[in-house]
């Protein structure tokens, strides 16, 4: 697997992880490892301080939300999250250690889950998805109609 894509499906499941922990008791807990995972290699406290406005931003976003409008709030979050996580992953590799550490601790938390594994085997001429919540899988086989 490239680099890059480790960076991506670390991002993606790290901002899936935040907007679950923004819905929960544990908000505060979560943004204070979060700014323990912003600081690495970051000098700058203003730096971190900026990322952290914007998860606070989010936080603020999804719980002021009405209840019908939540789950496109939250797959927007995911979206912006995720771009901002690998963001700052690229920037500092270095503290995507902390960052999955964060995310396995989120999943073994969720009711009932096992943290959601998907394997894809065999996708050639395929595409896979990264999925935040429940994903359901289909198998669709597509042949050509015969030439005369």
């Amino acid at each position: 697997m490239s680099e890059v894509l480790n960076v991506a499906e670390l991002a993606a499941t790290g901002a899936a992880a935040l907007v679950a922990e923004m819905a929960r008791t544990t908000w505060q807990s979560v943004r204070d490892a979060m700014a323990r995972v912003f600081g690495w290699g970051n000098e700058e406290p203003e730096a971190v301080a900026r990322q952290l406005l914007q998860l606070d931003a989010g936080y603020e976003l999804l719980n002021g939300t009405e209840q019908a409008d939540q789950e496109a709030v939250a797959n927007a979050l995911r979206t912006t999250l995720g771009i901002q996580l690998q963001t700052f992953l690229r920037q500092h590799p270095e503290a995507a250690g902390e960052l999955r550490a964060l995310v396995q601790r989120s999943e073994a938390s969720e009711p009932g889950g096992d943290g959601g594994r998907v394997i894809a085997r065999n996708n050639t001429n395929s595409q896979v998805v990264i999925s935040g919540g429940s994903i359901i899988g289909n198998t669709l086989h597509y042949r050509p109609e015969a030439t005369q």
